[in-house]
Formats: C-alpha cells, sequence, structure tokens
C-alpha cells in the first residue's frame, strides 16, 4: 500500500487494467476515478495513454490570451454517497439480521467494476463548454488532435469534484465483500460517517483500489472529447 503524506491517501496497487477500468466505475454520471491522485483541474488538457490521463496542458496555458474567468460554474457543497446504484449491498453492525460487528460495516460488491462512495462537502466545478468551443476545437485543428488516429487520444477535464475527506473503493471482481471500520475506534453507523475519511480495513476477500482520505482531495472527475461530428461526448 502507498500512502503520501500529505493527503493520508491509501492506494492498494491491483494492475493499470484494473485501474483502467476504474475509471469507468460511474460512467452512467460521465464520472471518472482519479486513484492515482494526478493533480487535474478544469480545463486540463489531457493524454489518454492506455486509460491513463496524462496532463498535457491547461487551455489557458496553450490559448495565448484565453482565460477561463466566468467561464466556471460551482455548485453548492453537499455529501456525496453512492452504493446502490452500484449494485452494493451495505451492512451496518449492530443493526437486525447482520453478522457485522458494532461499529463495523460490511460492503458486498455485487457486480465487477464497481465502486463504493462516500465524499463529505464535494465542491463540484465544471466549465460552460459553449464559451470555450471555438477556442479548444481551433486548437484541436492546429494540434492535429481531430484527425481520427488522434480523436480518442486527447481529452479536455470538464469537471472536477473535490471533497474535503471521504472513502472511495473499487472492486475489481464481482462477490468481493470488504469490511471496513473507523479509526480510533469511531464507529461506522452509517454510509455518511464514512465520508469522513476516518477508515481502515478490517479484511476484504479479493483485492480492491482505494481513496481513503481524511483531509481535501479530488477523487472524481469528467472528461470529453470531439467526435466526429464536432460535438462533445462525454468520456467513460
Amino acid at each position: 500500500m502507498l500512502k503520501t503524506e500529505k493527503s493520508k491517501q491509501c492506494l492498494n496497487i491491483l494492475d493499470m487494467s484494473a485501474i483502467k477500468r476504474s475509471q469507468k466505475i460511474l460512467s452512467g454520471l460521465g464520472l471518472i476515478g482519479n486513484f492515482i491522485e494526478r493533480p487535474l483541474k478544469v480545463g486540463d488538457i489531457v493524454l489518454n495513454d492506455d486509460g491513463q490521463h496524462l496532463i498535457w496542458g491547461n487551455i489557458e496555458d496553450v490559448i495565448d490570451g484565453f482565460s477561463l474567468e466566468g467561464k466556471i460554474v460551482v455548485a453548492n457543497k453537499a455529501d456525496l454517497k453512492y452504493t446502490s446504484e452500484s449494485n452494493i449491498d451495505v451492512a451496518i453492525g449492530g443493526t437486525a439480521n447482520t453478522t457485522v460487528a458494532q461499529g463495523e460495516i460490511q460492503l458486498k460488491f455485487n457486480s465487477k467494476n464497481s465502486a463504493f462512495i462516500s465524499l463529505k462537502q464535494i465542491k463540484h466545478s465544471a466549465v460552460k463548454l459553449a464559451l470555450i468551443d471555438t477556442e479548444l476545437k481551433d486548437y484541436w485543428e492546429r494540434k492535429g488532435f481531430n484527425k481520427l488516429i488522434n480523436r480518442h487520444k486527447y481529452h479536455f477535464i470538464s469537471d472536477v469534484i473535490e471533497a474535503e475527506s471521504g472513502t472511495v473503493i473499487f472492486s475489481q471482481d464481482k462477490g468481493n465483500t470488504v469490511v471496513i471500520k473507523g479509526k480510533n475506534n469511531i464507529p461506522l453507523t452509517s454510509v455518511a460517517v464514512v465520508g469522513s475519511g476516518q477508515v481502515e480495513y478490517v479484511s476484504n476477500s479479493k483485492s480492491t483500489l482505494e481513496i481513503i482520505s481524511e483531509t481535501p482531495i479530488m477523487p472524481l472527475y469528467t472528461a470529453v472529447r470531439y467526435k466526429l461530428n464536432g460535438n462533445f461526448e462525454i468520456v467513460g
């Protein structure tokens, strides 16, 4: 397990194919998992290298005189919990008909490539695509990114989700059972409590990828690309 001191993030490495699949955990919502903590921000142009987004540059850096000021909207902060839609059974210890210990939570992943997510006080920032469309298309054409061979290689970061803290657990395998508990004997009494990031593993039956952080993180983002007809489409 790797840890960064700044965010106290935890990451269990499976393999690159697993990380690639994890990017599509929330494809229905157009969100990609940032499991290796790339410092992405709205307006970044990225190179898709075998499913990984490598930063090419920000639109403000590569287009002379262009600014994103006034072109980004930020939603009101709120908690984000994503479980049932991802086909995960959640059993909270101490409740009726569970064998889970008091204060612990058991997660059962019922499908492949699914994720449990609990984030505290997210800030969702998104660019208004209509306000950057002309400049971005011109840049795409100048660099040849619009050509067939490059169309799926270069993407644009349109949205990012930052959180004050949180827990994201991704399972590549179906039938994986994970048990988590709170740090320092803090009881996990709900999915919302897991969003504090004060969480540690008790057990897991198969490998996982996870982001577990008590400090600010940027765990999710949205990327778009241009289609043949010149319209945007969400990557994922």
